[in-house]
């Protein structure tokens, strides 16, 4: 569930009424397309069956004749409407007003403007319920034609996918981009079953912590349902193996989709795998799309190309919600961005590569092609003859060439092969494509009963470059089940198997082939605690395959897209300052130290009311001792609401031993500069499998 802040571009021209709504009419589409609607901004509640009332952001398009209604899309995030996400919300909901949809905005019960205490943990049944009862009362508005959709990226993602399980009767169909139906697997806080503590996990305990806006009160209430409930990281972190605190919620293990989705990924975002496992178990329609980018909408993500996804959206709402027949289902339902390989790079503004389509998604059971270690690095079609045994020396810090997720761009991975057992194919002689999400087998035997293993598929240059093609992370404890977890046998083979996180690639000609396996996947797992080698074992039960696909002219005509159209930046506000995310890492190799970080400022306004934001944080282990891994986080608020200052910072530790995880997490408020309120919690939890 990562975010970010996202500023506007272009102004509109706007109006503001007596009444306090905001009507806007500036158009930015080219003019040769239909006349769109003005629209008005209206903050409003929803009251739910308990009594706690909802805060909603209406983008409503004036109606031009009598009576005329409007199909509703609902977005539901806890990223607080009124400040966080004023700026970024305004461009998508004034897009779709402006074409005849009643874009409807509501923070999540106890964040940002809504009522009720701060929910459990993200996605929670009163959540989920919450939203079925929305989408049934905004059906009956008396501007509603009674056909509600849901759309959203990461949080809003999950969220539609879980209420499109549920099958609310007025639900017609969903936007998901960057979602997820694994939330153990495929998450920020398990990375493929392993333990993963991320700055979201810093922010979100943060951010839900501020006071309600839009008054910002600071009172008993405010303490009692936002400021002293326990963070949520304390929640993740007793939370260790897969259960139904993360199944309950999972599409995974429920029934297939009965509601149509459009499904968009990206090939850098740590989330992608969700197309696929939607799209082939849905028995509703589905058109699904994966680009080369981060965890972003396709108009704007890094890398590019981009294209305006949000016609396509129009359409399929306009089909589903407005029963218009438009062919939507008749064009390719499948599209998919193929990376033709380029040197390790990160900054990138586009990606080599060309858009593959079909009338469906890639079906399981495809053309593969099978690679095996052998002796002398090499990776060749044909297993060794005999099992042989190769050394894998445990280095801690391993792993930051590859990031914090298995997403965004990355430099040369030979600092992170230097500590990684290689496998090298022969030179290509010609290219090889692939697109799906690779297999992986390992034999292996350790000296501890745990280890991680992690997997990484890359391109290896005739220059000797390295460039991550994709990767996966082994938790060994959960090799015969997820939900009864077993240690390693110390000296006892075991075999262990994965799939690699879904990518394209194509591997050029003079190109190899690369596997490269590891214990250590820093700082996007935590360090397993115990300093060590474990070994490989080349042979049957040890090997790559890959879904290989049929190399496409890049010239051939391609699917049909359309460039980003320019978005129209909020009224009412503007980006003052952004600084950041900037990462930096710095390997010791004669000490074994290393150190990840991450620094970010952004300050903005809204109105005459100003609003900063930074943070800071650091990860830390060593190769001799790896059980005393540490994570450090700071983050604050400064929000002065008419003159008003309000001033919430926030400090979490969590060291590790052998045992334990030992975390402190302190709350801070100051008013006008004078200390209001601190807290504390602690706790020291106890390791099981991580």
């Amino acid at each position: 569930m990562r975010w970010a802040i996202t500023f506007l571009k272009k102004p509109a021209i706007c109006l503001f009424l007596a009444s306090g709504l905001l009507g806007c009419s500036g158009d930015t589409v080219p003019p040769a397309e239909t006349a769109r609607y003005e629209f008005l901004l209206e903050n409003s509640t929803l009251e739910m069956k308990d009594g706690v009332h909802l805060a909603v952001t209406y983008y409503r398009p004036s109606a031009r004749t009598p009576n005329e209604t409007f199909p509703v899309i609902l977005e539901m995030l806890p990223y607080r409407k009124d400040d966080f996400f004023a700026l970024g919300d305004y461009e998508y909901g004034a897009y779709f007003a402006k074409r005849g949809y009643v874009v409807a905005r509501v923070d999540v019960r106890g964040t940002g403007g809504s009522e009720g205490s701060i929910p459990e943990s993200e996605y929670s049944q009163a959540e989920i319920a919450d939203a079925e009862e929305l989408i049934e009362q905004l059906s009956k508005k008396s501007w509603s034609n009674g056909n509600v959709g849901m759309y959203g990226l990461s949080w809003s993602a999950f969220n539609s996918l879980m209420t499109a399980h549920r099958k609310p009767p007025a639900l017609k169909a969903i936007i998901a981009a960057h979602g997820s139906t694994d939330l153990f697997y495929n998450d920020v806080h398990y990375i493929d079953g392993a333990l993963h503590i991320d700055s979201y996990a810093h922010q979100i305990d943060t951010d839900n912590s501020m006071p309600q806006s839009p008054d910002y009160r600071i009172d008993e209430d405010y303490f009692q349902n936002r400021f002293d409930r326990e963070p949520w990281i304390f929640t993740w972190l007793r939370q260790q193996q897969d259960g139904e605190f993360w199944r309950k919620e999972s599409l995974k293990f429920k029934t297939p989709l009965e509601v149509p989705a459009y499904l968009i990924g990206g090939l850098l975002d740590g989330y992608r795998d969700f197309v696929m496992d939607v799209g082939r178990t849905s028995k509703a329609p589905v058109i699904a799309e994966i680009g080369p980018w981060n965890h972003a909408w396709p108009e704007y993500g890094v890398p590019g190309p981009n294209y305006e996804w949000r016609q396509k959206a129009v359409r399929w709402w306009d089909y589903w919600l407005k029963g218009i027949d438009n062919g939507i289902l008749d064009e390719p339902r499948w599209m998919a961005f193929m990376r033709t390989g380029h040197p390790p790079a990160t900054n990138l503004a586009a990606v080599p590569g060309y858009w593959r389509c079909d009338k469906q998604l890639p079906l399981e059971g495809g053309p593969t092609q099978r690679l095996y270690p052998q002796i002398a690095q090499q990776l060749g079609n044909a297993p060794s003859a005999r099992e042989t045994a190769q050394t894998l020396f445990y280095r801690a810090g391993t792993g930051m060439a590859a990031g914090g997720w298995w997403g965004e761009q990355t430099g040369d991975m030979a600092a992170d092969d230097a500590h990684s057992l290689i496998y090298d194919s022969a030179p290509l002689t010609e290219a090889v494509e692939i697109m799906g999400m690779p297999q992986v087998r390992l034999r292996v035997a350790a000296d501890a009963p745990l280890y991680q293993w992690t997997v990484r598929l890359e391109d290896v240059a005739p220059d000797g470059k390295v460039s991550l093609v994709s990767g996966a992370i082994i938790n060994p404890s959960q090799r015969f089940s997820r939900l009864e977890p077993a240690a390693l046998i110390p000296g006892e083979p075991t075999t262990l198997a994965t799939s690699i996180h879904f990518t394209t690639w194509r591997f050029k000609p003079g190109h190899r082939i690369r596997l490269a396996v590891a214990n250590a996947q820093f700082p996007m797992v935590w360090p397993s605690p115990t300093p060590g080698a474990t070994s490989l074992l080349l042979g049957d039960n040890t090997w790559l395959e890959l879904p290989v696909v049929p190399v496409k002219n890049e010239t051939s005509p391609a699917c049909a897209l359309s460039p980003p159209e320019p978005s129209d930046t909020a009224p009412f506000g503007k980006e003052a300052k952004n600084d950041g995310p900037v990462f930096s890492s710095v390997r010791n190799e004669q000490t074994g130290d290393s150190t990840f970080t991450t620094t970010n400022k952004v300050a903005w306004t809204i109105r005459d009311n100003e609003y900063q934001s930074s943070e800071s944080y650091r990860w830390n282990v060593n190769d001799a001792m790896p059980a005393n891994a540490r994570f450090q986080g700071e983050r604050r608020n400064v929000f002065t609401i008419s003159g008003n200052e309000i001033d919430l910072s926030t400090k979490a530790l969590i060291e590790s031993d052998a045992l334990y995880f030992h975390v402190t997490f302190t709350k801070t408020l100051r008013q006008n500069g004078s200390l209001v309120r601190e807290k504390t919690w602690a706790d020291h939890i106890l390791r099981v499998h991580q």
